[in-house]
């Protein structure tokens, strides 16, 4: 059924009115980062005359589509380095001024989309009221490789694109949102993984200021920020891979997007063995647009202001162990290379905190905590210094399907409970034995707390708290489970023996 047409700021768009829900696909938010813009910062949209269909989605960004459909990141879509595109689930298209959420996805920078039927924002947005946008952004070379100092003067390379494409789309909400039924002054960014560094990252971004109200972030790895020195010899062996000499860098403008593709997966499966725990892709302080580190600008009190509702799921690390690359430590080896490329000195304390360590269970943790959990628990306590609203979760709910598996509650498992998607690929999947009444159960729970943060900024319920604050005193967490309850300080001894370890930077 055609929907209402809506007028943006450029010009107008028609979507489409599915099971009492408006949406609008492959919205535009800023040019196509191709030819003269390609590793440049993105520029808005040019206005247009007529209607234009926003019926389906827009091409996804140019990603390995072999590991991204082994990691369930992939559907049909078509690649193209034009995908600077977002989705829109709202009830109405009309002047009620809904809270926005806005959905940055995840795929360690280098797979994903705003596409994916996991991230559907129906239920979500018939449920709770509220507009739902999900986004694309550049990934891999193309969005996260930092050549601004191999350039020199000789060609313009800017830095951070990915997070760059992320403010334009939120900067593109600001501005069109109220006309498909949504507040631009009460707008939550929220996002899993990758996209939860986005959050905690986007936090400390100056052009970012004002542009969003609260912030979730879900298993973000929020110390996955580095700074150039670190970030440079990614960059350069980017070029090695491809054949490029760095007085030909000027090439990386017209090459073959499909080999930019294979050569960014073969710098990852490389980075995945030479320094376990880091990632080939992401944001880089470059002293402007990123000023400095985000744990860092945390810590001096910078992000102040904005809720922040953060946590982690229970059995992160299980996802990991079946993929190649892992990404984080899955193995007593990766483990302790991690630990001689950062803090040797560390490894025995930290080792000697998890019960019968290198067996499996206590190898898998580490990867998780080194990764997820540790980073976001010191991020939630500097943040809690400054910002009283600051409130902490772990996901520990396994259906059946995951308990049989034994995946537990792994990486990315809280999303079709936020979403409650449970019919989507991965949805159906986990519900798979009969747990489909329970799951839902669990997720009206846990979307009613998102639901409540994104109107409220707090997770609470309007008659009464049963969510307490995180600060450092205390660390209060939500356990979401098949009964959730607030425990304080959970897994407190492991938590002291992270602290002051050394990260790479």
């Amino acid at each position: 059924m055609i929907g209402s047409i809506v007028t943006t700021v450029k010009g107008h768009l028609q979507g489409t009115m599915e099971n009492d829900i408006c949406v609008w696909r492959g919205v535009r938010y800023a040019k196509a980062p191709v030819e003269a813009l390609r590793f440049r910062s993105p520029e808005p949209v040019d206005k247009w005359s007529g209607v234009i269909d926003a019926v389906d989605f827009g091409t996804i960004p140019p990603q390995p589509m072999d590991r991204a459909v082994r990691t369930g990141m992939a559907g049909n879509e078509k690649m193209d380095e034009d995908c600077l595109f977002l989705n829109i689930w709202s009830p109405r298209a009309d002047d009620k001024k809904r809270p926005v959420m806005v959905w940055i996805p995840g795929g360690a920078y280098i797979t994903g989309a705003g596409s994916l039927d996991m991230y559907n924002g129906h239920l979500l947005a018939k449920n709770g009221d509220v507009v739902v946008v999900s986004i694309n952004y550049r990934l891999g070379a193309l969005g996260y490789l930092d050549f601004t100092e191999l350039a020199g003067d000789r060609e313009i390379f800017e830095t951070n694109l990915g997070l760059r494409d992320q403010v334009a789309s939120l900067k593109w909400v600001k501005d069109n949102i109220e006309a498909f039924g949504g507040d631009p002054d009460n707008v939550t960014i929220f996002g899993e993984s990758a996209g939860g560094n986005a959050v905690t990252t986007l936090l400390t971004v100056p052009s970012a200021r004002g542009l969003f109200k609260q912030a979730i972030a879900e298993s973000p790895a929020p110390t996955s920020v580095y700074g150039k020195g670190f970030a440079r010899q990614f960059s350069e062996r980017f070029l090695e891979i491809l054949g490029i000499g760095k007085n030909e860098i000027h090439r990386l403008k017209t090459f073959p997007v499909q080999q930019i593709v294979a050569a960014s997966y073969q710098l990852l499966r490389e980075n995945s063995q030479a320094m376990p725990g880091s990632l080939s892709f992401g944001p880089v302080v470059d002293g402007d647009f990123l000023p400095d580190y985000p744990l860092d600008s945390i810590r001096s009190g910078k992000a102040k202001g904005i809720p922040l509702l953060i946590g982690t799921n229970r059995d992160e690390a299980t996802l990991f162990e079946q993929m190649d690359p892992p990404l984080i430590p899955t193995n007593a080896a990766m483990i302790h290379k991690m630990f001689e490329n950062t803090d040797p000195e560390a490894k025995e304390r930290i080792t000697n905190a998890y019960i019968n360590y290198p067996e499996k269970k206590a190898v898998l943790g580490i990867g998780r905590d080194a990764t997820f959990h540790i980073p976001s628990v010191w991020y939630a306590e500097a943040y809690s210094r400054f910002e009283k609203k600051t409130w902490m979760y772990r996901f520990d709910y396994k259906t059946a399907a995951m308990c049989i598996s034994k995946l537990g509650a792994t990486h990315g498992m809280e999303i079709p409970f936020a979403f409650q998607t449970f019919d989507s690929a991965f949805g159906k999947r986990i519900t798979s034995f009969g747990s489909r009444s329970a799951a839902l159960k669990v997720s009206h729970r846990m979307q009613g707390h998102w639901v409540n943060f994104a109107k409220h900024g707090n997770p609470n319920p309007p008659e009464g708290e049963i969510w307490p604050k995180y600060d450092e005193t205390n660390h209060y967490t939500m356990i979401f489970d098949k009964k959730d309850y607030i425990e304080k300080d959970p897994d407190r001894m492991i938590r002291l023996a992270w602290e002051g370890v050394g990260i790479y930077k």
